[in-house]
């Protein structure tokens, strides 16, 4: 007897029932639809740090040691804390997630806290630092987390677009 092997189909949508016995159904962001809005939040890190350098530059009254170290903190200030504000007290969103309509939410479909805003941040660096582990980790993953979404049981979806189009009428 001929054993079938079935593909199992890659969805990338998962229905969530609150406790209210309500369904929503979200699309998942994958990695490579994430990625734009990382890149995006990097150029925004990075002309943040530019203009802080220029201002500092025009404010010549202050010691060059005094301006290496403002300089320093901006970067901690801005590697550490960028996306843990953001997607705190933005529902979700740094600017480059906003551009591309995504938004972490709670692996039980809800808004994240700051304290998940924090670990998921924090696992940044190790994605970051091995580029292919967390790529393979979050292909690997049903629901495409990364190793800080896995810690901080959070995911990242695609919100459905707001605008509207082709409004057709029947007269």
């Amino acid at each position: 007897m001929e054993r079938m092997l079935y593909r199992q189909k890659i969805d990338t949508s998962i229905q969530i029932v609150t406790p209210e016995n309500i369904a929503f159904r979200y699309q998942l962001a994958g990695p490579f639809q994430r990625l734009p809005a990382f890149l995006i939040d990097f150029g925004v890190r990075v002309a943040t740090m530019l203009a802080v350098a220029i201002a500092l530059a025009i404010l010549g009254f202050i010691s060059s040691g005094l301006a290496w170290v403002l300089l320093l903190l901006a970067y901690f200030v801005l590697s550490w804390f960028y996306g843990v504000l953001f997607e705190t007290y933005f529902n979700g969103q740094t600017p480059g997630k906003r551009v591309l309509d995504l938004r972490v939410l709670t692996d039980q479909g809800r808004p994240i806290n700051g304290e998940q805003a924090v670990l998921r941040n924090l696992f940044r660096l190790a994605d970051i630092s091995f580029p292919l582990v967390s790529l393979i980790a979050a292909s690997c993953s049903r629901r495409f987390q990364r190793l800080g979404d896995l810690v901080a049981g959070t995911i990242v979806i695609v919100e459905e677009s707001r605008r509207l189009t082709h409004v057709v009428d029947s007269w």
